[in-house]
This record gives C-alpha cells, structure tokens and sequence, in this order.
C-alpha cells in the first residue's frame, strides 16, 4: 500500500513538532495497527485551541481510531513510551485528569499530554483537534511542549506491500513524511493553501512477528532491534493481538530535514502445508503424463489421443479428483483474500 503521509495546519497557523512517531503493527493473524505520535513545540501554541491534519492514501470511514491520552495519562504507560522516568505529574483540571497532565521527566524536558478529538474526514484526511484552554490557564513561568498520540487500525490486513512466493514471504516497509513530490496529482490544489509541519526529528518503528529475518535496512537511521516488551505494551495498547515473544521492534530515528523516508524489508522463509500440497499436485500430475504415452501403446493398435479418456482405469480419474481438490486448497487463500477485499471495496463504495 502507499504509506506517503503528510502532517499539516492552516497556513495562519504554522505548527513544529519537536518530534513524530509512526508506529507500524503486524500481527500473526495478518491484521495491523498503527500508531501517529505529535510532540508539538510550545513555541506553536497561539490561540485556545488548534487542529493538526493527516493525509494518509489509505485512511476511509471505515477504519477505527482511537485517541490514546487515557493511555499516557498513567504514570507508567508514559515512563515506558518516553524511554525516562516520571518523577512528577502535575492535573491541568484539579486531580480528574480529563483535561490534561503535565508529566515531570527525570532526564528530559516535562511534557504536557493532551486529549485529542479524532475524526477521519473525506479525501483520505484524519484531523486531530486539541483543547488548549487548560494548557494556557496552566500557571507556570515555561510552558512545556504538547504531545498526543492515536492509533487508525486500517479496513485492510496491512499497510506493508506483501510479496508471496512459493516458499518465501517478503514484508516492504516504504515510509514517506512529508515529501512533497508524493502529493497526488488530485490533491495539488488542496495543498497550496495548507502549510506542511515542521519535524526536528522523526521515528519509525516497525513491529512485526519475530518469524521474520531483516533483508534490508538504512544503516544511517537504524538504532536498535530487540523483542517487543510485552508486559508493558499489553498495559500501554490493550490489544490481545499483542502476544508474548510473538513479535519484534525494529528502531528508525531521523532528524533535521524537511522530508523523511523510512525503507525495510523483511522475509520469512516458508516450509508449510501449501508447499506440501504443490508438491503433491506436481507429482500427481507428472505421474499422469507419464502413465497415458506408455498406456497408449499397451493397445494394439496404439489408441488414438482422443480415444484415451474413454478407455482410462478408474484410478486415473481419482487421481485427477485429488489433484483438483490439492490445486483448490493452494490458491483458496488467495481467494479468500481476494473476495474480502472486494467485498471491503463494495461496502466503501456503498457507504
């Protein structure tokens, strides 16, 4: 699928972002999540309220969001998503903590977390609305940065391009932000009047089951590998997809450029009940070719092709049963596939 995605506010009101997270999720039940993570500079914050926009190819009405702040909110979720510890957190709205919280970090700067309005709109646009009023209202000399994060679980199996072969499964990650030569023809005019967001440092993170190896990777932006910490991700997302041992992270990190892009493949080597079958097809069938010559000239005189079929054994006819229901069970995943996906395409078109 294309995975171009374009961060972006009004022109009159200019947004920065300290950082942006992606978050890519492939599960074992060939089904994806993903994560957009904003930490917007305080040095952004004007008015009492303000609205981020996300241009996404992929994104219709039927995909589900979910804002993240209850999430982030506790104490333990942010010291594991932020990589520090919190030694303090401070309630914008007097103990209820539903306006927003300030988290104190021992090694890095507070961050103020924030609730945020999602609404998936026509065109392939997400927009995230904040209320700031609590932040302003905040009586402190500095001001932290804002952060709010959601989640889109797409209305496909995933977002990666997919390539299947016989025994190999290969996963492409092509991850662009904000690289104005990906707009789409169609959306040009759209994006003259808006104002793409400002990104000091952009992470990318790619989980995916631990079956597969990594072909390919940016040795530049690569930071670590390791395998999802389960514990705390099963607290942080919720979600029983979330398996222990199941899956791995692989770690990007760019910064300080005015578009980034993230490219890495994956494969899986494939020894399975469809390899079996194709096997059993291919051998089925040879031994068929092999068998009607030489039973041809048992005949004398040699039979003819067409009179072949009316004089076969009543074996030969099973044998080609069993090769039809070996050649039904290897591509009935594929349409299987296939008829979901058109079913999908018709309930958008209907919608």
């Amino acid at each position: 699928m294309e995975n171009s995605f374009f961060i972006f506010t009004d022109k009159n009101n200019p947004v920065q972002l300290e950082r942006f997270h992606i978050c890519t999720w492939e599960f074992n039940n060939n089904s994806s999540l993903v994560e957009f993570g904003f930490e917007i500079s305080k040095d952004s914050i004007k008015d009492n309220s303000l609205t981020i926009s996300l241009f996404i190819p992929w994104v219709s009405k039927a995909c589900e969001t979910k804002d993240l702040y209850e999430k982030l909110s506790i104490t333990e979720n942010s010291r594991f998503i932020f990589n520090d510890s919190v030694i303090n957190t401070v309630s914008l709205d007097g103990g209820r903590n539903k306006s927003g919280v300030i988290h104190k970090f021992s090694g890095r700067n507070e961050l103020c977390i924030l609730p945020a309005t999602v609404e998936i709109k026509e065109n392939n646009l997400v927009s995230a609305t904040l209320n700031l009023q609590p932040y302003q209202e905040y009586e402190q000399k500095s001001k932290p940065n804002i952060y709010f994060r959601f989640w889109i679980k797409p209305s496909a199996p995933y977002i990666s391009m997919r390539k299947k072969g016989i025994n190999k499964s290969t996963i492409i990650y092509d991850i662009k932000v904000n690289e104005r030569r990906n707009i789409p023809d169609d959306k040009v005019s759209y994006f003259i009047d808006k104002q793409l967001c400002e990104i000091k440092t952009c992470f990318s993170f790619n989980i995916v089951p631990n079956k597969y190896d990594i072909v390919f990777f940016d040795n530049f932006s690569l930071k670590n590998v390791r395998t999802l910490e389960y514990d705390s991700f099963n607290k942080f997302l919720g979600d029983k997809r979330v398996k222990k041992d199941e899956l791995i992270v692989v770690f990007n990190k760019k910064q300080n450029a005015e578009s980034f892009s993230f490219f890495s493949i994956y494969s899986m080597e494939r020894i399975g009940t469809g390899q079996f079958a194709l096997a059993i097809l291919i051998n089925i069938i040879c031994g068929i070719l092999l068998f009607i010559p030489a039973y041809r000239k048992s005949f004398n005189p040699e039979l003819l092709f067409s009179q072949v079929w009316s004089n076969l054994p009543i074996e030969i006819f099973f044998a080609f049963g069993l090769a039809t229901l070996t050649f039904i069970y290897f591509i009935f995943p594929s349409l299987q596939s296939n008829w979901k996906k058109t079913i999908d395409w018709m309930k958008n078109k209907l919608r």
